[in-house]
C-alpha cells in the first residue's frame, strides 16, 4: 500500500475459499475511499475548518488482510480486487437447519460500505415481527456502519453468527447469477456452511446481537486500526508534518476509545480492543476458541457441528463434522476437532478423525473407538502430524483412520448419538466425546451417490 499516494477507506472486502483438504485458503480485499462519518459523533465533515481540510485528506483503515493467515499469530495482508457490498436476503434450510427449530435466516455476506445499514433495516421492516437469526460471511467494511447494524440488532434482541449460506440454485452458476438469484427478493433453499469469515468491522456487526454463534470452522479476525494520510495533499493545502502527526494521534485515540465504549455497551471485554491494537493493521489475527469464550462473544465451550457433506473440489464428497473439546482438566485450553468420512468405493468408507495436538497425550492412544450403542470401529493411529490453517490458525493435528462400510454409518446415523472413546489406561479412564449424529443420514445419501464403484 503506497502510504503518501492513496488513502485507504473504512473497508475490508473478501472472496473466501478456506477448504480442508488440498487446496488453498484465499482472501481477497482491497481499500475504497471516503470521509467517514463514525456513530456517535459529531459529522467530522462538519468541523472546524482546520479539522476539515486535514480529515478530508484522512480515511480510517479498518481492513481485513487478503492472505489466510499463516503458522505466526497474525499474517500480512495483500492488496486485492474488492468484494461487491454487502447483500442480505432469507434462506432457508430442511428442519432444525439453522438450530433448534429453526429452519429460516436471513444471510448477510460481502462488503459493508455506508448503505449496508439501510438495506438491513428494510429487509428487518419488511419481515415484521419475525425473530430471524443472521449469519455473517464478510471481510469487513465501514466500522461506523457495521456498528449500526449492530444496533439494529440489539434493538430487535437479534441473534447471530458465523456462518456462509449456500444456495441451491447457485450450484454451478456464474459468481453474477447467484448474485441476481440472492437479490431477488425470494426466500431461497440453502444450506449453511461454518468454514466462513466475520472479519475486522463485521465483527462490531455481530457483537450487537443479543445472542452470538461462532461454530467450530468459523473464525473472527481482528487488527488494529490505522489513519492514513495523504502527505503531499495535506502539505499542498499548508499543513505541516507535526500538525498532520498531531491530528493523527488524537484521532486515532478517539476511535479506539469509541470502539471500547461500544465493545462495553454490547457486554463484549474491551480485551477485544485492546488485543486488535497489538495487530498490525497491515495483518491480522485470527481469534482462538479460548479468545472467543474469554471475550464473551461466544461463551460455549462445547459445541459442534451437523454433519455435512462439503464439496472441495477433490475427487469425491466428503462429509465433515467439527466440534470443540477441552484439551486438559486442569488448564483450559479449547481447540476444534473434526470428522471426516469419505468414499473407497459405493461400499467402502474411510472415517479419519482429527484431534488437536495441544491435548495431553493427544497422539499417545493407539486406537479410539468411533461407536454408536452396540456398534463401533476401531480408529487406528497412523501418519506423521497434519497441519493446516483453515480450522485454527497454524494449527496441528494427530490423526486416527479405519476403513469401514456405509452399512456401519447407516446403523450409526438411526441413532440419536455417538462417541469417540478413547483407549485409556488403569491411572487415565477413556476419555469420551459424544456427538450429535444430526445431518449424517443426509451427508451419507451424498456419498452414495457420488460414490459409484472405483478401482482399488
Amino acid at each position: 500500500m503506497a502510504f503518501a499516494r492513496r488513502s485507504t477507506g473504512v473497508t475490508a472486502d473478501s472472496k473466501r475459499q478456506v477448504p480442508i483438504g488440498p487446496k488453498i485458503g484465499l482472501l481477497d480485499m482491497a481499500p475504497l475511499q471516503r470521509c467517514v462519518s463514525l456513530q456517535g459523533q459529531q459529522d467530522p465533515c462538519a468541523r472546524p475548518t482546520y479539522m476539515l481540510k486535514i480529515f478530508l485528506l484522512v480515511t480510517l483503515a479498518l481492513v481485513a488482510p487478503a492472505a489466510a493467515q499463516s503458522r505466526s499469530a497474525a499474517a500480512p495482508k495483500q492488496g486485492k480486487k474488492p468484494s461487491a457490498p454487502m447483500i442480505f436476503y432469507l434462506a432457508k434450510g430442511g428442519p432444525d437447519a439453522c438450530g433448534a427449530g429453526c429452519s429460516e435466516w436471513i444471510a448477510a455476506e460481502g462488503r459493508i460500505d455506508e448503505s449496508s445499514a439501510q438495506r438491513l433495516r428494510a429487509l428487518l421492516t419488511q419481515i415484521g415481527k419475525r425473530k430471524l437469526p443472521i449469519f455473517f460471511h464478510s471481510a469487513g467494511g465501514v466500522a461506523s456502519t457495521a456498528r449500526e447494524m449492530g444496533h439494529l440488532l440489539r434493538e430487535r434482541a437479534m441473534s447471530a453468527g458465523v456462518y456462509q449460506t449456500v444456495p441451491t440454485g447457485c450450484a454451478g452458476a456464474p459468481e453474477q447469477a447467484c448474485r441476481v438469484l440472492k437479490q431477488s427478493g425470494q426466500v431461497l433453499p440453502a444450506a449453511l456452511r461454518t468454514i466462513a469469515s466475520c472479519d475486522s468491522a463485521c465483527v462490531f456487526a455481530l457483537i450487537g446481537a443479543k445472542m452470538r454463534q461462532v461454530p467450530p470452522g468459523a473464525r473472527i479476525g481482528i487488527h488494529s486500526v490505522k489513519l492514513v494520510i495523504e502527505w503531499g495533499h495535506a502539505r499542498d493545502a499548508g499543513f505541516s508534518d507535526r500538525q498532520i502527526a498531531s491530528y493523527e494521534k488524537t484521532r486515532l485515540a478517539e476511535i479506539n476509545a469509541q470502539h471500547r465504549r461500544y465493545a462495553r455497551e454490547m457486554g463484549v471485554d474491551v480485551g477485544l480492543i485492546d488485543l486488535s491494537l497489538q495487530v498490525p493493521h497491515t495483518s491480522i489475527h485470527y481469534l482462538s476458541r479460548e479468545e472467543i469464550v474469554r471475550f464473551g462473544i461466544d461463551p460455549q465451550e462445547f459445541q459442534e457441528t451437523r454433519w455435512d457433506a462439503l464439496d472441495l473440489g477433490s475427487p469425491e464428497l466428503w462429509a465433515l463434522k467439527f466440534f470443540i473439546e477441552g484439551a486438559a482438566k486442569d488448564r483450559k485450553e479449547l481447540h476444534a476437532g473434526f470428522l471426516r468420512i469419505s468414499c473407497r468405493n459405493s461400499r467402502q468408507v474411510g472415517i479419519t478423525y482429527f484431534r488437536h495436538t495441544g491435548f495431553s497425550g493427544a497422539g499417545g492412544e493407539a486406537t479410539i473407538r468411533f461407536a454408536a450403542g452396540e456398534r463401533s470401529v476401531a480408529l487406528s493411529r497412523f501418519g506423521s502430524v497434519v497441519t493446516t490453517n483453515a480450522i485454527e490458525s497454524g494449527a496441528s493435528y494427530n490423526t486416527w483412520g479405519a476403513v469401514s462400510s456405509f452399512e456401519f454409518l447407516e446403523a450409526v446415523a438411526a441413532r440419536t448419538n455417538m462417541e469417540l472413546v478413547g483407549s485409556g489406561d488403569a491411572e487415565v479412564p477413556a476419555r469420551i466425546t459424544k456427538l450429535s449424529t444430526a445431518g449424517l443420514s443426509q451427508a451419507i445419501s451424498a456419498l452414495q451417490l457420488r460414490c459409484g464403484p472405483k478401482p482399488e
